[in-house]
Parts: C-alpha cells; structure tokens; sequence
C-alpha cells in the first residue's frame, strides 16, 4: 500500500505546503543531463510513469543504443541513481512527484512552467529560411524590373517569369525536405539534445 506522503497529489495537506520553486531552484534540479532526460521523457507521456520504463530509456540514450539493447546492469546502474538521487532532487525543485512505494514517476502541476524540447532545427546543415528570405527578395526585385520594362528582364514574358519562380522555390523545397530527412536519419534512435525554458 502506497504511503500518505508517497504521492503529493493524493495528499491535499502536502500539496498545500508545496512551494513554488525559484528559477534557480529549477534551473539547478534539470543542470544534470540525466534529469533533463527525465523531464523530457516524462513530459511526452500522459500520467505516472513506472520507474523500470523510466530508467530503460534513460539508460539506453545514455548508452547511444535501443531501449532492447539496454543491458540488466546498465539498467540497474540507472535505476539506482534514479531512485536515490534524481527524482528526489527533481522532487524537491517542485518539477516531479516521485512516488517512491509504487515506483512511480509524473511531472507535477509546477513542470507546466518548463518547455523543454529538441534542439532539432540548427541541425540542418543549410540556414533554408535565409534561403527562402533571399529568393523571395530577388523574385521581387526582378518583378519590379518586369514591371519597370528595365532591360534585359522586359524580355522575360509574365508567364516565363511565373515558371521561373516556381521552379526556384520548388527546387528549394526540395532540397529543404532532402536535408531533413537526412537529418532525421541521423538523429533517429540518438539521445536528444536539449532547449530548455522557463516561464516566468
């Protein structure tokens, strides 16, 4: 049977008492890249958390492998610390309800003030907005030209010009899309890497 205490959402007296925890607090809970797996984890699932489940993943990011590649001991090794060090320490920081009976871990009602989320976008190895900023300036510019009758882009026809910026922006995309998924590849069954903020 769960303890009283074990579970602060169950306890109205514990959760009265709960205070709401500094940036400093917060930013000092999630420094460890163990713990800001943990709120990573937990943030992308509906309710508690089994601590078993918990610690296999957070192992296998740890280890650059598959949660089925995870072994018993690096499994234990992170269940350990988990359990004596982590959660009590994310607890405290008011970020995570650590129910230490049933082995059960959920973010808590003061989590809702963090965003922490992948750092995915930088990764693309071509700045593609800046790209898209750029041909949207030149098909300006040459459009005014057209408009203008400036030489030698008055003897481009509309339509010509139309198929021109099409084909800028499709092949554009296409590269756009081929970067990705590259990326994606690349980062598939990788750890994440993190932005981290806090609501004021």
């Amino acid at each position: 049977m769960a303890s009283e205490t074990g579970h602060p959402s169950q306890n109205p007296r514990a959760s009265q008492n709960v205070t709401r925890p500094s940036r400093a607090e917060v930013f000092d809970a999630v420094k460890n890249l163990r713990r800001r797996y943990v709120l990573y984890y937990l943030q992308r699932h509906d309710g508690p958390v089994e601590l078993g489940e918990l610690a296999e993943q957070v192992a296998a990011w740890e280890n650059d492998a598959t949660v089925a590649e995870v072994s018993p001991s690096e499994r234990k090794s992170v269940y350990s610390a988990l359990h004596q060090t982590h959660l009590p320490k994310l607890q405290a920081a008011g970020v995570v309800e650590y129910d230490a009976d049933r082995s059960l871990v959920a973010t808590s009602d003061q989590a809702t003030r963090l965003d922490l989320r992948l750092a995915s976008d930088p990764h693309t190895s071509v700045p593609w907005h800046r790209l898209y900023l750029s041909l949207a300036g030149v098909s300006l510019v040459v459009l005014v030209s057209l408009w203008q009758g400036v030489h030698p882009f008055a003897l481009i026809s509309g339509v010509e010009f139309a198929l021109l910026v099409i084909a800028s922006f499709g092949l554009a995309a296409l590269g756009h899309t081929y970067d990705l998924r590259r990326w994606r590849r690349r980062a598939e069954h990788a750890a994440p890497d993190f932005i981290l903020e806090l609501d004021d």
